[in-house]
């Protein structure tokens, strides 16, 4: 899912801010537009906005207090301009037939019809959402879940569901059996295509699990963990366990990997966790993904799938470098060679 963030500066700048943020920590950089972070110096503004609304699922218009009554230098109404981008960006989104979603925060009111430039006025009948300062964190929340059509289930229930995948091994080693939750089944050839497998919002197919012949494993380091800091706490990662086999002139790498949410909100644990595998000094991105659960509850623990098609030969050296670049996981033990590419 992209989403594209539509906002005034002068009316809800820090909240726009405080929701990119938010949106960042849950959905990835990759998948969330805000114009500050996404246009370069120099770059056609408009250009780039318009192929960014091209490529979103979701346009979310945040409204303030002052979103309808911002005026021109000339003490004209701004939103009736010909040239505002706030205008352009809801009415370009309205007519392609992106989703528009009115955000409500400050304590403002979505406008009434009659208030609004002709292109404009469908935006009154679309369903509000209203972020709240003291419930900041469970709004977005419960806005994610509803852009994503599942239902807000109790915090209560959630947390029962992860504690239950904690308690549940992730992987259990014995006689050489490799025993691995994961909702691809099938078998176990870990196809990067679309289909049924594949998970439509973040764009790359489900995992299967790397069971069946011509699996091999790989020794992992002593310590092969890592984490980061995030916006109210930080995510601590580990790689349980590793598996690759032959995919015609390259390799197909799975690893199972875990996700502690150390922070009072909780996390998306979603594919952009994972930067890149770096095997033979070389970086590949994840070409499949299997979470669960999607969203892991504060202090709990998520599991996942991620794997990788590579076309270095999977020994020796292999590094996990995760969202934030600086924040890497020795697969193996770093003092090995890399292997060879």
């Amino acid at each position: 899912m992209r989403v594209f963030l539509s906002y005034r500066r002068g009316d809800v700048g820090g909240y726009a801010g405080r929701l990119a943020d938010a949106l960042h920590e849950r959905i990835g950089a990759r998948n969330l537009f805000q114009d500050v972070r996404a246009i370069a110096p120099g770059q056609d503004y408009a250009a780039v906005i318009d192929r960014a609304l091209d490529d979103s699922d979701v346009l979310l218009a945040v409204i303030g207090p002052g979103w309808l009554t911002a005026a021109t230098p000339q003490g004209a109404p701004r939103l009736f301009a010909g040239d505002d981008y706030v205008r352009l960006e809801i009415a370009r989104a309205l007519d392609r037939g992106v989703r528009v979603v009115p955000v409500l925060v400050g304590g403002a009111s979505l406008p009434a019809a009659a208030d609004l430039p002709e292109q404009l006025r469908r935006l009154a009948q679309r369903q509000a959402v209203v972020l709240h300062d003291e419930t900041w964190h469970q709004d977005v929340d419960g806005l994610l879940l509803a852009l994503r059509g599942e239902p807000a289930a109790p915090a209560g229930r959630r947390r029962g569901l992860a504690v239950l995948a904690v308690a549940v091994p992730l992987v259990a080693l014995g006689a050489g059996a490799w025993v691995l939750w994961g909702p691809g089944g099938g078998d176990g050839t870990g196809g990067t295509s679309g289909g049924e497998g594949a998970d439509e919002e973040a764009g790359i197919a489900s995992c299967a699990p790397p069971v069946g012949d011509g699996w091999r494993d790989i020794q992992l380091s002593a310590d092969p963990t890592g984490g980061e800091q995030v916006e109210g706490g930080s995510l601590h990662f580990a790689v349980e366990a590793t598996r690759w086999r032959p995919q015609g002139t390259a390799w197909h790498v799975v690893l199972a990997t875990t996700m502690e949410a150390a922070l009072p909100s909780g996390a998306y644990h979603g594919d952009w966790r994972y930067d890149s595998l770096v095997v033979g000094r070389r970086s590949f991105a994840p070409t499949c993904f299997s979470p669960s659960p999607e969203f892991v509850d504060p202090e709990t623990v998520g599991e996942a799938l991620v794997g990788f098609d590579v076309t270095c030969e999977p020994a020796g050296y292999i590094q996990l470098r995760l969202e934030n670049d600086a924040d890497r996981i020795d697969v193996t033990e770093p003092t090995l060679e890399p292997g060879s590419c």
